[in-house]
C-alpha cells in the first residue's frame, strides 16, 4: 500500500489503469542534475553530437518506417509493426544524458561486474546509444554491440560506427559492432549490460529477450524502457530501479534489472514484517515500508494505492491478467490483502520454509 494515494498523480503511460498513487517518478531525472555540470561529460557530449550529426533523429525515424525496413529474419509483432511504418512516432533514441544517468545509476547500485563484458543494444537504431556507452565507459566493455532489424537503418548506422572509430579519443576502447538481425535471436552470453528500448516490442519479443538474458552472468544488468522484463524475479532478476528519464520524445520509465547473485537466496516478498497496520505505515515504523518498484493486479483487485512488490508480481501473480507497473515509491506489499484471492503470499511462505 502506498501512503496518501490522492496527493500525487500517477504518470505511468505504461499502465492503462489511470489510477492515482504516490509516485516518485513525478520527479524526472531526479538525482542526476549534477552530471550536466560535469566538464568531462560536457566534453564527451560534444563528441556525441558530432556522431549524431551523421545520422540525425529525423532521418533515423524516416528510415525506420520505410517500406524496406523489415529484414527477413524478424518475425515478432512489435518489430514488424515498426518496420511496416506504424511506429514512426514511436522511434526514439536514448540521448547522451539518458545514457550518462543510467550508467551512473548502475554505479550507485553496485556497478558492473569486475570483469569487463559486452554492452548490447537490442534495437540499436542509429547506433548512437552504443557509441555513448563507449564514450562514457571506454574500458568497461569487451565488445560494443548493436542489433537492428531495419535494413536501411542498419546500413545508415554504419556511418556512425566508422566516425566513432575515427574520432574515439581512447584507442583501447572497442569499435562499434553494429549488425542487422532479430533481437530475439541474439545471444547475450558474455553481456554485462543489455539495453532494450522496448516501447514498441511485442510481448513475444520481450519474452524471447528474457529467455536469452538467462545466459548472462550474476551481477549483470538489463535496462529496459517503458516495460520491465516479464516475470523478472522468478527468472533470476531483481528490479532495482524504475525511474523516469528524459529521452528523445520526452520522459520514459527506465527499469534497471540486476542478475541475482548466487548467494542472495530465494526471492522473498518485501513485506517482511507480519501484521503491518496502516498506523505503523503512517509512523514509518515498519521496515517493509520503503521506496521500491511495485505493481497493480486487476485480477486480484489490487489497484490504485493497493498493490504488490516486484517479487510477488513475478511469482505469486505471474499468471494473473491485468498486471501493470504502478510506481517506484514508498510502499508495502499487499500480496495477502487481495480482495479476490485469499491465498497466502507464496514468496513469504518460501522464505519461512527455507
Amino acid at each position: 500500500m502506498a501512503s496518501d494515494p490522492e496527493a500525487r498523480t500517477f504518470h505511468g503511460a505504461e499502465s492503462s489503469s489511470g489510477e492515482h498513487c504516490a509516485d516518485e517518478n513525478d520527479r524526472i531525472d531526479e538525482g542526476f542534475e549534477d552530471i550536466r555540470q560535469d566538464e568531462a561529460l560536457l566534453a564527451l557530449e560534444q563528441e556525441y553530437l558530432v556522431l549524431s550529426s551523421i545520422l540525425p533523429l529525423h532521418r533515423a525515424k524516416a528510415l525506420a518506417s520505410s517500406p524496406d525496413a523489415l529484414c527477413g529474419s524478424a518475425t515478432h509483432g512489435g518489430e514488424a509493426f515498426r518496420a511496416g511504418g506504424g511506429t514512426d512516432a514511436m522511434y526514439g533514441e536514448m540521448g547522451f544524458w539518458a545514457m550518462a544517468s543510467i550508467l551512473r545509476a548502475v554505479e550507485l547500485h553496485g556497478g558492473l561486474p569486475a570483469t569487463p563484458g559486452d554492452f548490447v543494444d537490442l534495437g540499436s537504431g542509429s547506433g548512437l546509444a552504443v557509441a555513448a556507452a563507449g564514450l562514457l565507459r571506454p574500458h568497461a566493455w569487451g565488445r560494443l554491440r548493436g542489433v537492428e532489424n531495419s535494413a536501411p537503418l542498419h546500413a545508415a548506422s554504419l556511418g556512425v560506427a566508422e566516425a566513432y572509430a575515427a574520432r574515439r579519443p581512447r584507442p583501447a576502447a572497442p569499435d562499434l559492432e553494429l549488425e542487422e538481425g532479430d533481437a530475439a535471436q541474439v545471444s547475450l552470453e558474455g553481456a554485462t549490460l543489455v539495453l532494450a528500448h522496448c516501447t514498441a516490442f511485442s510481448d513475444a519479443l520481450l519474452h524471447a529477450i528474457a529467455l536469452q538474458a538467462a545466459a548472462m552472468r550474476p551481477g549483470a544488468w538489463v535496462v529496459t524502457l517503458t516495460r520491465p522484463l516479464p516475470v523478472a524475479a522468478a527468472s533470476g532478476w531483481d528490479i532495482i530501479e524504475a525511474r523516469r528519464r528524459t529521452v528523445s520524445w520526452g520522459a520514459a520509465t527506465v527499469f534497471l534489472h540486476r542478475r541475482r547473485l548466487p548467494d542472495a537466496g530465494p526471492p522473498t516478498c518485501t513485506r517482511v514484517a507480519e501484521g503491518t497496520t496502516a498506523e505503523a505505515v503512517a509512523d514509518d515504523a515498519d521496515p517493509s515500508y520503503r521506496s521500491q518498484v511495485w505493481f497493480n493486479c486487476r485480477s486480484c483487485g489490487l489497484i490504485g494505492s493497493d498493490g504488490i512488490c516486484a517479487i510477488c508480481a513475478s511469482i505469486c501473480h505471474a499468471k494473473c491478467e491485468g498486471l501493470e507497473f504502478a510506481a517506484h515509491s514508498p510502499f508495502f506489499c499487499d500480496c495477502e490483502g487481495s480482495r479476490v484471492s485469499s491465498s497466502a503470499c507464496q514468496c513469504r511462505e518460501q522464505s519461512c520454509s527455507s
